[in-house]
């Protein structure tokens, strides 16, 4: 019986065994993965592989000792490596990024030299990843017409002032015409606003300085809402005068689109009077002098005359004292023929009823004056006299000084002091320009009336006006002047200006004029002729005209 369950103790021992062998190795075939070589090896958890030592090189287009910022392409070239990384995310400090394996090249457009904080992620096979950070500066030359940049800022830079001394160097007008139309300001008139020491200097790298000498210029909403509310109070036009206002320096850019040359000033940036905007259009230049404009939120036109040349402390009126030209009627008889011709012609313009002649009956030199004289015949007509300095006197700009008694007040005489424009016989009329010193007639009270006519104002249409501050013009000597610079064209009585208009070279101010004197009779202005008129004579004292 010993030696049975002896026997029976040992035989579960080893059956014990057998299974728990058994158990093991289906159980290590059931978990088994196969390895590289193909048998069977054991699986791990899942391991994150961090990038390390990640390392980034920079480059800007053109670096050296002169371009610390590159050579104004903008061009930067970007290339990462790191240990345990298969790819790159490259963000350039712009909103803008890109990922790759590989090195990169990304072009800044921003104007200026400008910095921009750029991050660099190296990515693991697991998506983990590390980062570097560094902060480059890159300099942008505005990209510009060669011409519209050498005009602002010469070899290197350009200082800018407001042309102060001149009419109209401060002007607005309608939003769809390229010239004043509404209000001019006289010379040196808004000397009290904080603005005429301003200066404005444009870089050739494309940075903007704006010396305001602590005070500036502008519309009271845009300033206070773009700078900051301030204790200074705005005027009847909503204008604050003297607004405290920092130095600061900007960027700018330049190009030539639909045919204009334009300006674009950076943060808040601005030239002269500001009204809210930062975009420019320059209306007319020369090698020193430029006319800017811009458009506010109302569809106003604002006009400004800059200039890269001192300042002039004389207003425009005193500018000119040359005299280049002049007639003083210190003889007698005919016109002197070495300055002026005759119009010689049936029919005129204007409904004009009278004939012109060249018989002393209607212009002569007598006692010192000149006398035109319109005159009504014997059979019921009209005769009169036009004369004209053309191909004699054909001039830009310069003071036309006029010295004249009007004849009486009358029905239907209209005589007139006035230029047109030397190529008339080739582009005509209006086209050629037409500027009015004089226009006295029924229709305006027999008053001084001074116009300019162009393009788009035909006849009654000009940019006129008519001062009553006169009304012994029929009796006495006055003197009537036109100042005509390419800024403006002011007219005078006396010396004493009565209206004034803006020049631009969108108009036909800019080229050679001739002078006429003449007496029409009836016509638009003139109208119906009184019943009792026999005659009636202009008398002129001297002419001249200074540059």
């Amino acid at each position: 019986m010993f030696f049975f369950n002896l026997f029976l103790n040992m035989l579960s021992r080893i059956f014990f065994k057998i299974f728990s062998f058994v158990l093991l190795l289906v159980l290590g075939c059931s978990s088994g993965v196969e390895d590289d070589g193909g048998g069977v090896g054991p699986v791990d958890p899942p391991t994150e592989i961090i990038p390390t030592n990640l390392s980034v090189s920079i480059s800007i287009e053109g670096t050296d000792s002169n371009n610390p910022n590159g050579d104004g392409s903008g061009l930067v070239k970007f290339s990462a490596s790191a240990t345990n990384a298969v790819s790159y995310s490259y963000r350039f400090g712009t909103g803008d990024s890109t990922n790759s394996s590989g090195p990169v090249e990304f072009t800044y457009t921003d104007v200026g030299t400008k910095s921009y904080n750029v991050k660099v992620f190296a990515y693991s096979s697991t998506n983990h990843s590390i980062s570097f950070d560094k902060t480059i500066t890159v300099y942008v030359k505005p990209f510009a017409e060669p011409t519209i940049l050498e005009l602002l800022a010469g070899d290197s830079s350009k200082t800018w002032r407001i042309n102060a001394a001149q009419d109209s160097h401060f002007s607005n007008g309608a939003q769809d015409k390229q010239y004043p139309t509404y209000w001019e300001a006289y010379s040196f008139s808004k000397s009290s606003s904080g603005f005429y020491d301003d200066e404005f200097t444009f870089n050739v790298n494309g940075t903007f300085n704006h010396k305001t000498n602590n005070t500036v210029f502008g519309k009271g909403a845009h300033l206070n809402s773009d700078f900051g509310t301030t204790s200074s109070t705005t005027n009847s036009d909503g204008d604050i005068e003297n607004y405290p206002l920092d130095d600061y320096e900007t960027t700018f850019s330049v190009k030539k689109e639909d045919d204009l040359d334009k300006i674009e000033i950076g943060a808040k940036g601005f030239l002269g009077f500001y009204v809210g905007q930062q975009n420019y259009t320059i209306a007319c230049s020369d090698e020193n002098n430029i006319l800017i404009r811009t458009v506010d939120d109302s569809d106003i036109a604002w006009y400004l005359w800059l200039t890269s040349e001192t300042v002039s402390e004389i207003p425009s009126k005193d500018q000119f004292t040359n005299l280049v030209w002049s007639d003083d009627f210190d003889y007698t008889g005919a016109i002197d023929p070495d300055k002026w011709t005759h119009e010689v012609r049936e029919q005129w313009y204007n409904n004009e009823v009278q004939s012109t002649t060249n018989s002393l009956d209607n212009s002569k030199v007598e006692d010192g004056k000149l006398k035109i004289t319109a005159i009504k015949t014997a059979n019921g007509s009209f005769t009169s006299a036009r004369i004209r300095t053309y191909k004699k006197l054909d001039f830009t700009y310069g003071r036309i000084d006029v010295k004249a008694k009007m004849p009486s007040k009358t029905n239907g005489v209209w005589p007139a002091i006035w230029l047109l424009g030397s190529n008339y016989e080739s582009i005509d009329w209006p086209a050629c320009g037409e500027i009015d010193i004089q226009e006295y007639a029924h229709t305006n009270s027999f008053n001084v009336q001074s116009t300019v006519h162009q393009p788009e104002g035909y006849a009654g249409q000009g940019d006129s006006h008519v001062t009553y501050d006169y009304n012994n013009i029929d009796e006495e000597f006055h003197v009537y002047s036109l100042v005509w610079t390419k800024e403006a064209l002011t007219f005078y009585v006396d010396d004493k200006p009565h209206h004034i208009v803006g020049n631009s070279c969108a108009l036909p101010f800019n080229w050679d004029f001739y002078l006429i004197l003449n007496f029409a009779m009836g016509g638009d202005m003139g109208g119906d002729i009184d019943s009792s008129f026999t005659s009636e004579t202009m008398e002129i004292d001297y002419v001249k005209v200074y540059q």
